[in-house]
């Protein structure tokens, strides 16, 4: 789950700084997010999107410009990221194959699929079973984005992208994960590349896999870094092998 600190941070560098400046924005309501942790995540893999599509119960920009209500609104956000009974992660499973059509289906998600199919060919969990979620972390670049669903815009991420970075940042180096998948084309990966990592290789010659990239912790963890373009419309089976492929990258 995320931490404490990261709800507190997300509070006072991304939320306020979205809230003092809402009058660049359109009065209609954002939503937040936080990183996810399964309950059986053993530092094998983090896989990361552009912007949640659609979370917890939405909040006037204008509102987030209050400390306090940002700070609220944090914990809002830190309480649907945290589950007392189920692993956080099993909301994946209980949205898959979803009957209502008007309810989000992971199992019609690309994004999804394929994650699911990285985690089999890890060998990190089953996909047939339903904890294949539980061992992972999922995150996402930007925090904030419309509460009826989509990216955020231009403006909005702009807003909020020094502090997306630091948060990103904060999260890799709380969580260290051996591998560290960003579904979200280089295209938007690059300014937090540029940030986080010394130095990034750019991978010729693929359909799917755009860049690569190492951090070396303290600790000792190695984390191998890979970013491929987003699922959508992609040939599924390619993307993954490419994924596999990039992961097993030497130096």
């Amino acid at each position: 789950m995320a931490t404490i600190q990261q709800r507190d941070y997300f509070a006072e560098q991304l939320l306020l700084m979205v809230g003092k400046n809402a009058e660049l924005l359109p009065n209609e309501k954002v939503t937040g997010f936080l990183s996810i942790a399964g309950d059986l995540y053993n530092n094998e893999l983090m896989v990361v999107g552009r912007a949640v599509n659609g979370w917890t119960d939405g909040i006037f920009p204008g509102q987030l410009a209050d400390l306090q209500l940002a700070a609220e609104y944090a914990d809002t956000v830190f309480a649907s990221a945290v589950r007392k009974c189920h692993c956080s992660m099993s909301w994946v499973i209980e949205c898959w194959a979803n009957p209502d059509p008007d309810s989000y289906n992971t199992k019609r998600s690309p994004f999804w699929r394929v994650i699911r199919q990285v985690v089999s060919e890890l060998g990190i969990g089953e996909p047939e079973k339903v904890l294949w979620p539980s061992h992972l972390v999922w995150s996402n670049l930007y925090k904030v984005s419309p509460a009826r669903g989509g990216n955020p815009n231009k403006t909005l991420r702009g807003l909020q992208l020094p502090g997306c970075i630091a948060l990103l940042q904060r999260e890799i180096t709380d969580y260290l994960p051996r591998r560290l998948l960003f579904l979200t084309g280089l295209d938007w990966a690059r300014p937090f590349l540029e940030n986080i990592v010394p130095t990034f290789t750019l991978v010729s010659g693929n359909e799917h896999v755009e860049a690569k990239a190492q951090i070396f912790h303290n600790t000792g963890v190695e984390s191998r870094i890979v970013v491929a373009a987003h699922p959508q419309g992609k040939n599924e089976v390619d993307w993954v092998q490419e994924v596999m492929k990039a992961f097993q990258f030497d130096g």
